[in-house]
């Protein structure tokens, strides 16, 4: 791995645990024995996210006329499969937490179903993470010549469909605690909404960097 992804990968790494530990132990008061799930699945879905958006807009900014350097450039397969392992981590522990029901109350009904948001929350998450695992193993394919299926899942028609989706999940989840600031711990805005604003500047980069 190069120098220059291990410095992104870690600024973004510690941005999003530094951002975890004070929004909900310092001034949230969760206790720390949720810190390596409940906390730290928080983390890992940050940093993921962020990356995934740095991946995508880098080659656009480019063409729009940032000056991004050949190093960034060179690091993005490499941070995309940094970030593809924090995604699919974030899947592992939110299936451990989901299974006791006592984190995420708002994702079911009084009788223990799944409630709208939590139906919809998880689909629109299912989707995108399929989405990036095809993504991800497209690289693996132009070895063998499907040139179809590349041309496919990197199309921008695509890429924008799956940080849609993943932007859907982040909404339905969070969309309420984004009208509240007022009850914002310590006046951070919820991990949802950071994510967002990642997505934004990325959809940015992405709709004027590939206009024709």
């Amino acid at each position: 791995m190069s120098k220059k992804s291990v410095q992104i990968i870690a600024v973004v790494f510690l941005f999003s645990l530094a951002y975890g530990i004070f929004r909900y132990h310092v001034f949230e008061g969760v206790p720390l024995k949720d810190f390596a799930l409940f906390v730290f699945n928080k983390v890992v879905s940050l940093a993921g996210f962020i990356l995934l958006a740095i991946n995508f807009a880098l080659g656009p900014a480019r063409k729009i006329g940032v000056d991004v350097p050949d190093d960034w450039l060179d690091s993005r397969k490499e941070i995309g499969t940094v970030a593809f392992v924090m995604i699919l981590a974030h899947v592992f522990f939110a299936v451990l937490l989901f299974g006791s029901g006592a984190y995420y109350g708002k994702f079911f009904a009084t009788d223990g179903s799944l409630s709208m948001v939590g139906s919809w929350s998880m689909l629109l998450g299912v989707l995108a993470f399929i989405w990036l695992w095809l993504y991800n193993i497209s690289f693996k394919t132009r070895q063998e010549g499907d040139a179809a299926f590349l041309a496919l899942i990197t199309s921008f028609g695509s890429l924008r469909l799956a940080g849609l989706l993943a932007a859907g999940h982040l909404l339905i989840m969070g969309f309420k605690g984004w009208l509240t600031p007022g009850q914002w711990a310590g006046g951070m805005p919820p991990i949802t909404m950071v994510a967002i604003a990642a997505y934004l500047i990325c959809l940015f980069f992405n709709l004027k960097g590939r206009r024709p």
